[in-house]
């Protein structure tokens, strides 16, 4: 796992992190000990197409008095690039969100069959037990299958297993049914919570074509855009800070930390040597942004008609 790192300021957060409900490394409960250990004020879990850890993690962070919001991350269905969706302060019981999510997670299974089919073929065997030992949530993603391998001795690193095999349009890839990012959207607000856009860069789409989603997404209701990541560069933060602003949105930010341990094949992935709340080292969340995020969510409550008894 990355070191334990301590903040360097007081009021720190990480509004993107994955526990091993989806396919980070730590539980709910150990993730929020981890975060409350290192320093944090805030941590939003944001598992992959399931809220199946936020009872624990709540519960953790009343144990070890952080605060914890209830996420989500909905993988949603463009092209070209990867489209996510974050929900936070949603109500993880919110019938309409789990139907969707547990929609998504039956989608991921019929992928993940082929998946395992192709890399036979290709004369890399795999078990789904082999896929889904460390897995608490049931959501298996293609990091399981790249940790597999690795650990198969069928490639040196996760680069190798995208680039080779498991990346869109190379032979063991499949895809799958996804949601619309209206339909994410709606699913978020449905539950009661802000929708954000993760990560703009992995779009994979030119600055003015990116400037464009994203105010599609803000005609569809977008609240807000992850503009702090290790995954941008200052230019390009800058560029999805303005977009924000010019556009009325919040900015939220996260590591996307996944908690892979140094020295498994992984030494030349995106995920290693990420420190929870600071990346690379040099990101700096503060609570402000939380306090951002809460404002708009009680002007859109405050605004919402009141309901019949």
């Amino acid at each position: 796992m990355v070191p334990l790192r301590k903040m360097p300021q007081p009021d720190l957060v990480d509004l993107h992190v994955h526990s091993s409900v989806s396919d980070g490394l730590l539980s709910p409960r150990d993730l929020v000990r981890y975060a409350r250990e290192a320093g944090l004020r805030a941590i939003a879990i944001t598992d992959h197409d399931t809220v199946a850890g936020a009872a624990e993690a709540l519960a953790a962070g009343r144990e070890f008095g952080l605060e914890v919001i209830p996420g989500v991350e909905i993988s949603a269905e463009v092209s070209p690039g990867a489209c996510h969706i974050l929900g936070y302060f949603i109500d993880p019981a919110d019938r309409a969100l789990v139907r969707l999510l547990d929609e998504a997670r039956t989608g991921r299974d019929r992928r993940n069959r082929r998946i395992l089919r192709r890399l036979r073929r290709l004369g890399m065997p795999l078990a789904m037990a082999e896929l889904s030992a460390g897995t608490e949530g049931g959501v298996l993603t293609r990091a399981h299958f790249a940790t597999a391998m690795i650990e198969k001795g069928y490639v040196k690193s996760w680069d190798e297993a995208f680039e080779r095999y498991l990346g869109r349009g190379r032979p063991a890839y499949a895809a799958r049914r996804r949601v619309g990012p209206a339909e994410a959207i709606r699913a978020i607000h449905g539950a009661g919570g802000l929708a954000v856009l993760a990560h703009p860069r992995q779009l994979d789409r030119s600055p003015a074509e990116t400037d464009k989603f994203i105010e599609s997404l803000a005609r569809a209701g977008l609240d807000g855009v992850e503009t702090h990541s290790p995954d941008h560069t200052a230019n390009l933060a800058r560029r999805y800070r303005a977009a924000s602003r010019r556009l009325g949105l919040v900015e939220t930010g996260g590591t996307d930390w996944h908690g892979y341990r140094e020295g498994a094949g992984h030494s030349r992935d995106r995920h290693v040597r990420i420190h929870l709340g600071v990346g690379r080292g040099s990101m700096a969340v503060h609570y402000d942004l939380v306090e951002g995020m809460k404002a708009r969510l009680a002007a859109r409550r405050s605004n919402r008609p009141a309901q019949s008894p």
